[in-house]
């Protein structure tokens, strides 16, 4: 798979901010604990969704899994690279050797139609606002909202296993909360809703139900309305509570049944649902589905959107357009090492860097 094609400073890009488990001790611990940890909990959401007739498979997935952690206890050495992406892999290579791919489709699917429920009053509220700058501040809060979707974090994981996020509470409760932890919001805006508004956006999709839904599709909306072609990218693989490409194509047919808008963009190919090649929460942008490479040719702008795939990893990733990255931080050791805290913000945007390499041919 290819290096992605709008990447700048190849030479000096590491997917996880260069991060190194291997050098780190307490930041090693605490990750091989909380994958640990986390496992019991992907075990149970296995039982439920695939049944007691495969309890064998998943309680010998939990054992070898265990295991796997065990060894990287005692040598961090042993898979060479040791980063949040490694361990990811390593999980996922688990949960595939013992045929329980997805233990979190069930809750997808629910998380899906209840957010789809409620899309057609957001979108009616979000078309009464004419100004420009206060509608994409609305966006932008209703990502923070969605993104608190997040299965994979300690903070929201057990919460919204059971229960359906609130999602006008949720992002009424980020209003008037600025300065955020990372706060780029009035360039971006000034890019965004400018005379020149971006003509091709690339956007990284991160969670099913409230996060893609709720927060992600009204954004893409918003550019596709402003004159914008758009490219939806998702996960080739399930990971987490991650939409995937294949739960993503009938999805956005489902939002064109309620909004004509939506409808008529798809149908133009305005708006295009591409495979993004990522099999992990986080993404390394060296291995970048072919089909997205040659797609994102003429793009002027990109969305990463995830604490996975904008902080955990990318943030510190210059491109050469203009880029975008959002999530709320649901995660202790994560807010810690930004200097924030839990539920903090983080809204960055870089401008267009130059490539420093050659670049590849799509």
């Amino acid at each position: 798979m290819p290096v992605f094609s709008l990447l700048a400073q190849r030479e000096n890009y590491h997917p996880c901010n260069g991060d190194d488990l291997r050098h780190d001790e307490p930041l090693r611990t605490y990750w091989i604990n909380f994958f640990a940890h986390h496992f019991d909990f992907i075990v149970a959401l296995a039982q439920t969704h695939y049944g007691p007739t495969r309890l064998n498979d998943i309680t010998s997935c939990r054992t070898e899994f265990l295991r796997t952690l065990d060894v990287l206890r005692k040598d961090p050495n042993c898979y060479g690279e040791l980063n949040l992406i490694v361990l990811d892999l390593l999980r996922q290579q688990k949960l595939l050797q013992f045929r329980i791919p997805d233990p979190f489709l069930t809750i997808k699917q629910r998380e899906n139609t209840a957010a789809l429920a409620r899309l057609p009053a957001l979108l009616a509220e979000l078309d009464g606002h004419d100004d420009l700058a206060e509608l994409f501040l609305l966006l932008i809060e209703g990502v923070f909202a969605g993104n608190i979707f997040d299965l994979g974090a300690h903070a929201t994981a057990e919460t919204y296993a059971h229960t359906t996020p609130d999602f006008l509470t949720i992002r009424a409760e980020q209003g008037g909360r600025r300065p955020w932890l990372v706060d780029h919001f009035d360039a971006l805006a000034q890019r965004v809703t400018g005379t020149n508004p971006p003509r091709k956006v690339v956007m990284f999709l991160d969670n099913a139900g409230s996060d893609v839904v709720l927060g992600m599709i009204p954004l893409a909306r918003f550019f596709a309305r402003r004159g914008a072609e758009v490219i939806l990218t998702a996960n080739r693989l399930p990971a987490l509570n991650d939409i995937t490409h294949r739960e993503l194509l009938p999805l956005v047919q489902q939002v064109g049944q309620l909004d004509r808008f939506w409808n008529d963009a798809l149908k133009s190919g305005q708006i295009r649902i591409i495979e993004s090649g990522g099999v992990a929460p986080l993404i390394d942008l060296r291995h970048i589905s072919p089909v997205l490479n040659n797609a994102v040719s003429g793009a002027d702008f990109l969305v990463l959107e995830g604490m996975g795939r904008s902080l955990e990893s990318n943030f510190n990733a210059r491109f050469t357009v203009d880029s975008m990255k959002i999530c709320l931080i649901k995660d202790q050791m994560v807010a810690q090492r930004m200097g924030g805290k839990v539920f903090d913000q983080v809204l960055r945007f870089d401008p267009a860097l130059l490539p420093t390499a050659p670049q590849d041919a799509p």
